[in-house]
């Protein structure tokens, strides 16, 4: 579920049920940009494409509970060292994504302390109220919050291009689950920001735990930042040019 509020577009990761999936019977080029259609877009009213214009930087931080803050008795977030595991892990993501979006992304170095286009933030549920999310309702971030996983917010341009990310992924999680996190809403804030269960597998099917892009979502990024692909494309406009992009990469390599 996308909404836009404030500027800001929002990403509830909801799970969902199967779907037929795509190892069964191949899915066609339609089947794949009806796909493609649901994760870029979607189908709500005044919906448009947004991806990024520039190679955004990533960096990752990991926060604990500090000490409480003497006026709200709230404990304060303070930055501890992240696994190597997962600077790993993550660093994988970014130089896959690297080469399907054919921009240069660039993950910052482990536990760096500030800066970055996309700040990814492992944290206890109960710290996560202490970030800071410019211009997004505190209603619609404790609805994010809700279900105490991971999710990401995206601050887009007025060309429908992006500013910044942030990614938030709950530390309590399992290993694998936090993994499939970073990869997971790593992609989705590059621009495809929606889930759905038209085929599978695929990390934008949330009855999927990938913890590496399928070759179906190596489509869809590619697709997304294919040249012909513009920001700000309505649902139409993408139609006009799906079909030839889908089709030019579904073709044997």
């Amino acid at each position: 579920m996308i909404k836009r509020i404030a500027g800001a577009v929002t990403l509830l990761a909801i799970l969902s049920p199967g779907a037929a999936s795509c190892a069964d019977a191949p899915p066609s080029v339609e089947d794949v940009r009806r796909f493609a259609e649901d994760v870029a877009i979607g189908s709500r009213a005044g919906a448009r494409l947004v991806k990024w214009r520039r190679a955004p930087t990533i960096r990752l931080e990991t926060l604990v509970a500090g000490p409480r803050d003497e006026k709200t008795g709230w404990a304060v977030p303070i930055p501890t060292q992240t696994l190597p595991a997962r600077y790993m892990s993550l660093r994988g993501h970014v130089e896959a994504l690297s080469g399907l979006t054919g921009m240069p992304l660039r993950l910052m170095p482990r536990d760096i302390g500030s800066g970055g286009d996309i700040v990814v933030t492992i944290l206890p549920r109960t710290l996560m109220s202490a970030l800071s999310f410019p211009g997004v309702p505190k209603r619609t971030i404790a609805q994010l919050m809700g279900p105490s996983r991971c999710f990401f917010v995206i601050w887009p341009t007025p060309d429908w291009g992006v500013r910044k990310a942030r990614i938030v992924i709950n530390s309590i999680l399992e290993e694998d689950h936090i993994k499939h996190c970073l990869l997971e809403e790593l992609t989705q804030s590059l621009g495809l920001p929606n889930d759905s269960e038209r085929l599978r597998p695929s990390v934008f099917n949330e009855a999927f735990m990938l913890r590496k892009l399928s070759p179906l979502d190596r489509i869809l990024v590619r697709a997304v930042y294919d040249p012909r692909v513009l920001p700000g494309m309505t649902l139409d406009a993408f139609r006009g040019v799906a079909d030839e992009v889908v089709g030019s990469y579904m073709k044997p390599e």
